[in-house]
């Protein structure tokens, strides 16, 4: 097992000494359609006005819009628990380690009981999803609208003033996230660890125009693409491979009791991965959180965390985070599940309240070596989601 552990953070070291991104940064594609500086239409007719660019900022400003609103959300990739699917304590009565839980713990959240004493935990997850939708509305299928400039006497859209260009937008977003995660137990209640991932990801933007005349326009081919500078459709695409934001983890088991179990907790996640390519969120965030866990009948451990994620950079981005579900099983086999949730207070309603279904199972073939899969789905639709996002893990604990 040492020789696969090597084997596997040499194979990461390599990954992580590299960083191929898109001749354009990401977070570009979008507002960089025709050309970044908004639709324009072919030049007027004789005896028509003169009002060809007449669209452009409007245009611009919508895709720019529609660009903050995407991306804002990229860059805050799952990522799965600290918590060893074997945990110990030191029994000076039988001068040895013996376990302290049965079943082999949750994916995406954590329980109460620490490591133990000089107890090393090192896993590796592979996760991969495709983004879907926005706040319900498919990414294939997206639509912003740029208005005419009004009359600048008037202040008013009449007449040909009133068409509308509509773009219809086809985004593809596809992300893949290979980390390396270690925890070592400082004290029988203090564990520390370390997540480093790796993060590809791969983006696709297609664009058509469309031109919605107004019934109150009296020139109904006034506004055209035809013989203009611009075609109605346009493309972009590029990817981008780094490290991603690194997460610092520490634990601290609380005195025992003989009712439930309680930890507290703090995740600190560093802005180490390239915003402009959406390998990071570009922002450094703190989150102390409270563990509570107890295993019944050495077959069912519930547990629920709970704590508030400190944006130190967008405060209005700061969340309160948690986290309830289960895990059941043995020492061989455990099913875990849960409902992982996260509210912005101070949101702008885009994304203020996600809710997220997790359910997996891990297994035990060997030793303490663990091998994990895990499903997420949406609860609910609000912000930038996927439909189903898939984790591979394994993990091995001396």
């Amino acid at each position: 097992m040492p020789k696969i552990v090597t084997t596997l953070v040499i194979i990461w070291l390599l990954l992580l000494t590299r960083s191929v991104s898109a001749a354009r940064p990401l977070r570009d594609l979008i507002p960089g359609l025709y050309g970044g500086d908004g639709i324009m239409l072919a030049p007027p007719s004789p005896g028509n006005p003169s009002h060809a660019p007449h669209f452009t900022v409007a245009s611009a400003a919508s895709i720019n819009r529609l660009n903050e609103q995407i991306t804002a959300a990229i860059g805050a990739f799952p990522f799965s628990s600290s918590v060893g699917g074997f945990t110990f304590t030191f029994d000076p009565l039988l001068g040895t380690f013996r376990r302290t839980t049965e079943t082999l713990g949750p994916l995406f959240a954590e329980r109460a009981p620490t490591l133990g004493r000089g107890k090393f935990n090192f896993n590796a997850a592979f996760t991969f999803f495709t983004y879907d939708s926005f706040n319900g509305e498919r990414l294939s299928n997206l639509h912003v609208d740029a208005l005419h400039l009004p009359d600048p006497a008037t202040g008013l859209r009449e007449s040909f003033r009133k068409d509308i260009i509509r773009i219809n937008v086809d985004l593809d977003i596809r992300v893949q996230s290979f980390s390396l995660g270690a925890t070592y137990g400082v004290t029988e209640d203090l564990d520390v660890g370390i997540l480093m991932p790796i993060v590809n990801v791969d983006m696709r933007v297609k664009s058509q125009a469309e031109i919605i005349t107004s019934p109150a326009n009296p020139f109904p081919g006034i506004h055209t693409f035809v013989g203009g500078p611009e075609s109605p459709d346009d493309r972009a695409s590029g990817s981008a491979t780094g490290i991603g934001d690194v997460v610092l983890r520490a634990k601290y088991s609380l005195p025992k009791s003989e009712v439930i179990d309680v930890s507290g907790a703090l995740l600190t996640k560093l802005p180490t991965g390239s915003h402009r390519d959406f390998l990071g969120t570009g922002t450094t965030t703190i989150r102390p959180f409270l563990i509570l866990s107890r295993t019944l009948f050495d077959i069912l451990t519930p547990h629920l965390n709970l704590g508030y994620e400190f944006n130190l950079d967008r405060g209005s981005q700061s969340t309160v985070e948690y986290v309830i579900g289960f895990d059941l099983g043995s020492s061989r086999l455990t099913f875990a599940g849960g409902l992982l949730g996260s509210y912005a207070p101070s949101g702008d309603r885009s994304g203020d309240h996600i809710l997220t279904a997790s359910m997996g199972v891990k297994w035990n073939p060997w030793k303490q070596f663990l091998v994990s899969a895990n499903a997420q789905v949406p609860v609910n639709r609000s912000g930038l989601r996927s439909d189903l996002i898939l984790t591979f893990g394994a993990e091995y604990s001396f």
